[in-house]
Protein backbone atom coordinates (compact mmCIF):
# COMPACT_ATOMS: atom_id res chain seq x y z
CA UNK A 1 0.00 0.00 0.00
CA UNK A 2 2.76 2.47 0.97
CA UNK A 3 6.45 2.40 -0.57
CA UNK A 4 9.65 4.34 0.58
CA UNK A 5 12.29 3.58 -2.12
CA UNK A 6 15.58 4.85 -1.71
CA UNK A 7 14.32 7.80 0.27
CA UNK A 8 16.76 10.94 1.42
CA UNK A 9 15.87 14.29 2.36
CA UNK A 10 18.00 16.97 2.69
CA UNK A 11 17.24 20.20 5.05
CA UNK A 12 19.59 23.83 4.85
CA UNK A 13 19.75 25.93 7.27
CA UNK A 14 22.11 29.54 7.70
CA UNK A 15 23.75 28.25 5.23
CA UNK A 16 24.68 25.16 6.13
CA UNK A 17 22.80 21.66 4.42
CA UNK A 18 22.53 18.39 6.75
CA UNK A 19 21.17 15.29 5.76
CA UNK A 20 18.59 14.12 7.56
CA UNK A 21 17.61 10.65 6.56
CA UNK A 22 18.93 8.29 3.71
CA UNK A 23 18.09 5.44 1.63
CA UNK A 24 14.92 4.47 3.39
CA UNK A 25 13.24 1.56 2.23
CA UNK A 26 9.87 0.41 3.79
CA UNK A 27 6.80 -1.31 2.74
CA UNK A 28 3.66 -1.40 4.26
CA UNK A 29 0.47 -3.59 3.81
CA UNK A 30 -2.83 -2.27 3.87
CA UNK A 31 -4.16 -2.55 7.43
CA UNK A 32 -1.11 -3.25 8.78
CA UNK A 33 0.01 -1.29 11.69
CA UNK A 34 4.15 -0.38 11.78
CA UNK A 35 5.37 1.40 14.84
CA UNK A 36 8.93 3.73 14.23
CA UNK A 37 11.44 4.17 16.92
CA UNK A 38 14.83 5.30 17.33
CA UNK A 39 16.97 8.47 18.58
CA UNK A 40 15.76 12.08 18.59
CA UNK A 41 16.77 13.85 15.41
CA UNK A 42 16.97 10.67 12.73
CA UNK A 43 14.43 11.81 10.96
CA UNK A 44 11.30 9.61 12.28
CA UNK A 45 9.01 12.85 11.55
CA UNK A 46 10.56 13.63 8.34
CA UNK A 47 9.15 9.94 7.00
CA UNK A 48 5.78 10.71 7.90
CA UNK A 49 6.16 14.77 6.24
CA UNK A 50 7.00 13.02 3.30
CA UNK A 51 4.31 10.39 3.31
CA UNK A 52 1.98 13.48 3.87
CA UNK A 53 3.01 14.99 0.82
CA UNK A 54 4.18 18.28 2.73
CA UNK A 55 7.50 17.96 1.81
CA UNK A 56 9.32 16.29 -0.92
CA UNK A 57 12.46 13.90 -0.61
CA UNK A 58 15.37 15.14 -2.45
CA UNK A 59 16.18 11.43 -3.84
CA UNK A 60 14.17 8.47 -3.86
CA UNK A 61 10.34 7.67 -4.13
CA UNK A 62 7.53 7.73 -2.00
CA UNK A 63 4.56 5.72 -3.66
CA UNK A 64 0.96 5.70 -1.69
CA UNK A 65 -1.29 2.23 -3.91
CA UNK A 66 1.12 2.80 -6.56
CA UNK A 67 1.19 6.48 -7.75
CA UNK A 68 3.89 8.52 -6.48
CA UNK A 69 3.30 10.74 -3.50
CA UNK A 70 4.22 14.34 -5.35
CA UNK A 71 1.24 16.14 -3.45
CA UNK A 72 -0.61 16.95 -0.25
CA UNK A 73 -1.39 13.16 0.25
CA UNK A 74 -5.54 13.57 0.93
CA UNK A 75 -5.79 9.45 1.94
CA UNK A 76 -4.01 10.03 4.96
CA UNK A 77 -4.59 11.55 8.50
CA UNK A 78 -1.92 13.41 9.99
CA UNK A 79 -1.82 13.58 14.08
CA UNK A 80 1.30 15.42 15.35
CA UNK A 81 2.86 15.91 18.37
CA UNK A 82 0.82 18.95 18.96
CA UNK A 83 -3.27 18.87 19.48
CA UNK A 84 -3.76 21.19 17.13
CA UNK A 85 -7.24 22.26 18.28
CA UNK A 86 -9.25 25.58 17.16
CA UNK A 87 -9.73 27.18 20.93
CA UNK A 88 -12.96 28.79 19.64
CA UNK A 89 -14.22 25.76 18.82
CA UNK A 90 -16.16 22.84 21.03
CA UNK A 91 -14.96 19.04 20.74
CA UNK A 92 -18.04 18.97 18.38
CA UNK A 93 -17.08 21.60 15.99
CA UNK A 94 -13.24 20.67 16.26
CA UNK A 95 -13.96 17.02 15.11
CA UNK A 96 -16.40 18.27 12.09
CA UNK A 97 -13.39 20.21 10.25
CA UNK A 98 -12.53 17.96 7.79
CA UNK A 99 -16.33 16.93 7.47
CA UNK A 100 -16.78 21.09 6.61
CA UNK A 101 -14.03 20.90 4.13
CA UNK A 102 -15.64 17.76 2.58
CA UNK A 103 -18.75 19.81 1.73
CA UNK A 104 -20.68 17.68 4.27
CA UNK A 105 -24.52 18.98 5.10
CA UNK A 106 -25.36 19.36 8.66
CA UNK A 107 -26.92 16.13 9.13
CA UNK A 108 -24.41 14.30 7.78
CA UNK A 109 -21.72 16.26 10.05
CA UNK A 110 -23.98 15.57 13.03
CA UNK A 111 -24.25 11.94 12.72
CA UNK A 112 -20.34 11.40 11.72
CA UNK A 113 -19.02 13.29 14.68
CA UNK A 114 -21.47 12.07 17.32
CA UNK A 115 -20.42 8.09 16.44
CA UNK A 116 -16.60 9.12 16.87
CA UNK A 117 -17.59 11.06 19.84
CA UNK A 118 -18.50 8.15 21.11
CA UNK A 119 -15.71 5.93 19.91
CA UNK A 120 -13.26 7.55 21.45
CA UNK A 121 -15.27 8.03 24.81
CA UNK A 122 -16.31 11.39 24.80
CA UNK A 123 -19.74 11.32 24.80
CA UNK A 124 -21.02 14.20 27.29
CA UNK A 125 -17.82 17.05 26.13
CA UNK A 126 -19.62 17.70 23.15
CA UNK A 127 -19.96 21.61 24.20
CA UNK A 128 -16.81 21.66 26.35
CA UNK A 129 -13.71 24.04 24.48
CA UNK A 130 -10.24 22.93 24.29
CA UNK A 131 -9.03 24.96 27.11
CA UNK A 132 -12.00 22.60 29.76
CA UNK A 133 -10.44 19.58 28.65
CA UNK A 134 -7.66 17.24 30.16
CA UNK A 135 -4.15 16.57 28.12
CA UNK A 136 -5.77 13.13 27.31
CA UNK A 137 -8.95 14.03 26.18
CA UNK A 138 -7.64 16.85 23.51
CA UNK A 139 -5.73 14.13 22.16
CA UNK A 140 -8.98 11.89 22.44
CA UNK A 141 -10.34 14.97 20.55
CA UNK A 142 -7.54 15.20 18.31
CA UNK A 143 -8.20 11.21 16.87
CA UNK A 144 -12.11 11.75 16.45
CA UNK A 145 -11.42 14.75 14.34
CA UNK A 146 -8.79 12.48 12.06
CA UNK A 147 -11.43 9.57 12.05
CA UNK A 148 -14.21 11.50 11.11
CA UNK A 149 -12.73 12.76 7.86
CA UNK A 150 -11.99 8.84 6.83
CA UNK A 151 -8.42 8.03 5.82
CA UNK A 152 -7.62 4.82 5.09
CA UNK A 153 -4.21 5.59 6.47
CA UNK A 154 -3.20 7.03 9.90
CA UNK A 155 0.11 9.09 10.09
CA UNK A 156 0.49 9.22 14.65
CA UNK A 157 3.74 11.21 15.53
CA UNK A 158 4.35 10.38 19.05
CA UNK A 159 0.46 11.13 19.92
CA UNK A 160 0.88 9.88 23.37
CA UNK A 161 4.59 10.98 24.32
CA UNK A 162 3.66 13.88 26.51
CA UNK A 163 0.92 12.09 28.76
CA UNK A 164 1.71 10.08 31.89
CA UNK A 165 2.42 6.76 32.15
CA UNK A 166 -1.06 5.53 33.00
CA UNK A 167 -3.47 7.48 30.44
CA UNK A 168 -0.78 6.77 27.60
CA UNK A 169 -1.87 3.23 28.62
CA UNK A 170 -5.43 3.68 28.35
CA UNK A 171 -5.19 5.34 25.08
CA UNK A 172 -2.85 2.55 23.46
CA UNK A 173 -5.85 0.41 23.90
CA UNK A 174 -8.37 2.39 22.57
CA UNK A 175 -6.09 2.99 19.35
CA UNK A 176 -5.80 -1.21 19.39
CA UNK A 177 -9.66 -0.97 19.92
CA UNK A 178 -10.17 1.37 16.52
CA UNK A 179 -7.80 0.20 14.63
CA UNK A 180 -9.27 -3.57 14.90
CA UNK A 181 -12.83 -2.05 14.22
CA UNK A 182 -11.25 0.27 11.16
CA UNK A 183 -9.02 -1.97 9.82
CA UNK A 184 -7.17 0.77 8.80
CA UNK A 185 -3.39 1.38 8.04
CA UNK A 186 -1.11 3.00 11.25
CA UNK A 187 2.10 4.29 10.71
CA UNK A 188 3.25 5.53 14.36
CA UNK A 189 6.43 7.03 15.61
CA UNK A 190 7.46 6.94 19.12
CA UNK A 191 10.44 6.91 21.45
CA UNK A 192 8.99 4.55 23.71
CA UNK A 193 10.08 0.96 22.76
CA UNK A 194 7.42 -0.73 25.14
CA UNK A 195 4.72 1.80 23.41
CA UNK A 196 6.37 0.40 20.10
CA UNK A 197 6.10 -3.40 20.78
CA UNK A 198 2.54 -3.30 22.39
CA UNK A 199 0.88 -1.32 19.40
CA UNK A 200 3.02 -2.57 16.42
CA UNK A 201 3.09 -5.77 13.49
CA UNK A 202 6.41 -4.66 13.19
CA UNK A 203 8.85 -2.77 14.82
CA UNK A 204 11.28 -0.50 12.46
CA UNK A 205 14.18 0.73 14.01
CA UNK A 206 15.95 3.71 12.64
CA UNK A 207 19.32 4.65 13.24
CA UNK A 208 20.96 7.92 14.04
CA UNK A 209 21.04 10.64 11.86
CA UNK A 210 21.10 10.60 9.37
CA UNK A 211 18.32 8.46 10.02
CA UNK A 212 18.50 5.27 7.87
CA UNK A 213 16.12 1.97 8.60
CA UNK A 214 18.84 -0.85 10.37
CA UNK A 215 16.52 -3.19 11.51
CA UNK A 216 12.68 -4.13 11.33
CA UNK A 217 11.50 -6.85 13.52
CA UNK A 218 8.32 -8.66 13.73
CA UNK A 219 6.26 -8.26 17.01
CA UNK A 220 5.02 -12.20 16.95
CA UNK A 221 2.52 -11.68 20.20
CA UNK A 222 -1.31 -12.94 19.53
CA UNK A 223 -3.96 -10.16 18.94
CA UNK A 224 -6.00 -8.40 21.01
CA UNK A 225 -3.75 -7.35 23.03
CA UNK A 226 -3.68 -6.34 26.67
CA UNK A 227 -1.30 -3.08 26.58
CA UNK A 228 -1.28 -3.25 30.57
CA UNK A 229 -0.39 -7.24 31.02
CA UNK A 230 1.58 -7.95 27.73
CA UNK A 231 4.52 -6.07 28.79
CA UNK A 232 5.31 -8.72 31.65
CA UNK A 233 5.36 -11.59 29.54
CA UNK A 234 8.54 -13.87 27.84
CA UNK A 235 7.82 -13.53 24.66
CA UNK A 236 7.33 -9.72 25.00
CA UNK A 237 10.42 -9.31 27.34
CA UNK A 238 12.77 -11.00 24.15
CA UNK A 239 11.38 -8.44 21.81
CA UNK A 240 12.16 -5.62 23.81
CA UNK A 241 15.96 -7.02 24.40
CA UNK A 242 16.54 -7.61 20.76
CA UNK A 243 14.89 -4.01 19.73
CA UNK A 244 17.18 -2.13 22.36
CA UNK A 245 20.13 -4.36 21.37
CA UNK A 246 19.68 -2.80 18.35
CA UNK A 247 18.94 0.76 19.72
CA UNK A 248 21.63 0.99 21.85
CA UNK A 249 24.37 0.99 19.33
CA UNK A 250 23.15 4.11 17.97
CA UNK A 251 23.14 6.10 22.16
CA UNK A 252 26.72 4.62 22.18
CA UNK A 253 27.81 5.94 19.24
CA UNK A 254 26.75 9.35 20.47
CA UNK A 255 28.14 9.03 24.16
CA UNK A 256 24.75 9.12 25.76
CA UNK A 257 24.92 5.44 26.74
CA UNK A 258 28.05 4.19 29.24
Amino acid sequence: MIQFTNVSKRFSRDGQSFLAAQNINLDIKQGEFITVIGPSGCGKSTVLNMCAGLMKPNGGEIYYRGKQVEKINTQVGYMTQKDNLLPWRTVKANIEIGLEIQGKGAKERERESSKFIEMVGLKGFEKHYPQELSGGMRKRVSLAKILAYNPETLLMDEPFGALDAQLRLILQDKLLEIWKNTKKTIIFVTHDLEEAITLGDRVAVFSKRPGTIKAIYDVDLPRPRDTFNVRYTDEFKTIQTRLWDALKEEFIEEGNVG
